[in-house]
């Protein structure tokens, strides 16, 4: 790489702070690369999710020496709430997640992603705020030039995307097609919540299928309150938060007394994970940006530290002194994306199509709530602790449609 200005040059550029992109530069910085963290906001800013930080997340966040950090900020939740109507309501404890915590922790992403963003700069990272990427190119003498609006292009390396679900860059550089599918959710906050315990509670009665409301609490009273679906509904999340949170028998009863504190946000998400979607000799894609959401549960913070992870393994092992090997980072990394996240993916999408319907999806619930085996199998299906496979094994088959 031969780069005139050497304030604009580093080995690895990151586009978009949020937490795959800020993880990705952390682990790079800590190994000594050079890298540039760009993001088009200034920090902290929000970003509309439901908060929640799943056992899979926290040991990436212990992996990366953030955790104290975050317990300090967060709300504990101890079990799942999961609920068809008053009378098929239970809980789903995390306490066999095969090695993972226990719990799940509760952050707004105003804090959570400026934690990881913070985490990333002490270890190295430098931090572009308001760079707005318009392209990405090979220049003749092979580095990779980030060009940005009303600036002088970046030279790298390497450029990694992390922009979540939005493609506008990735199509415009050819590495998707065409508009992935979109699914889409809401959310708002409020406070004064009566009756909130340390447990996350997902209702499917009163929401379109696929998809679920929540009640994630902030702290004993306090709560993000959403819903969302895994299609392009006609019917604005917005709009159906607004309708749930006036007429919900369940929330009706919790925010009797309650405060609006915030908007209702929609916002959207990417469950079309495909490693081919990984990028090319000299960019990568890692979080939502591959695709890679839940498309049971919407969650994407755990698979976006994976990923960020992965993506910097494969970095770190192709930049070999001045030889940067991006053919062989390409190829490691996407080769580990397949096998870590196809099967299971795949198999996370049959299940939603087939218990995410009227009937089917009644029946798993009820039948759950006496049945501690099926109701350990929603536990792994959902937190990726066992096989997926899980939820089509012939005890479980029987124990949602047998006699």
């Amino acid at each position: 790489m031969n780069c005139s200005n050497f304030s604009r040059s580093f080995d690895v550029v990151v586009v978009g702070a949020g937490p795959a992109g800020s993880a990705t530069a952390y682990h790079l910085a800590r190994c000594g690369l050079k890298v540039a963290l760009l993001d088009k906001a200034e920090f902290p800013r929000d970003k509309t999710c439901g908060d929640g930080l799943t056992p899979r997340a926290l040991k990436m966040l212990t992996v990366m020496g953030l955790i104290t950090e975050v317990e300090e900020r967060a709300y504990r939740c101890n079990a799942i709430t999961l609920r068809q109507s008053d009378a098929v309501t239970y809980p789903l404890l995390l306490d066999q997640l095969n090695g993972l915590p226990d719990h799940i922790l509760v952050l707004p992403r105003l804090i959570f992603d400026d934690l990881v963003r913070q985490h990333a700069l002490a270890a190295g990272a430098t931090f572009l705020p308001n760079a707005w990427v318009e392209t990405i190119t090979r220049a003749m003498d092979g580095s990779v030039q980030v060009h940005l609006q009303g600036d002088e292009p970046l030279c790298c390396a390497l450029a990694v995307i992390a922009t979540g679900a939005n493609s506008a860059l990735l199509r415009d550089l050819g590495l998707l097609q065409k508009q992935p599918p979109i699914n889409r959710a809401a959310r708002t906050y409020f406070e004064n919540v009566e009756g909130l315990d340390d447990t996350i509670v997902l209702f499917f009665d009163g929401v379109e299928l696929p998809g679920y409301g929540w009640v994630f609490p902030t702290s004993p009273t306090t709560a993000n309150v959403g819903c969302g679906v895994f299609f392009d509904s006609p019917t604005l999340q917005t709009t159906l938060l607004k309708r749930l949170i006036n007429e919900h028998p369940y929330l009706q009863r919790l925010l009797k007394h309650a405060r609006q504190t915030a908007p209702i946000k929609g916002y959207t998400l990417r469950t079309d994970f495909s490693p081919a979607h990984s990028g090319n000799e000299y960019i990568l894609v890692v979080g939502e940006s591959v695709g890679l959401v839940n498309p049971i549960t919407g969650e994407g913070i755990d698979y976006a530290l994976e990923s960020a992870q992965l993506a910097a393994e494969a970095i770190l092992e192709g930049f070999q002194g001045d030889r940067v090997l991006r053919t062989s980072i390409q190829n490691r990394y996407r080769t580990a994306l397949a096998k870590k996240y196809r099967y299971q993916l795949m198999l996370n999408h049959l299940a939603q199509k087939f218990y995410f319907r009227n009937g089917a999806l009644e029946r798993l619930l009820t039948r759950a709530q006496s049945k501690p085996h099926l109701r350990q199998a929603i536990v792994d299906a959902c937190f990726g602790s066992a096989d997926p496979l899980v939820m089509f094994t012939p005890r479980t088959l029987w124990d949602i449609f047998g006699v």
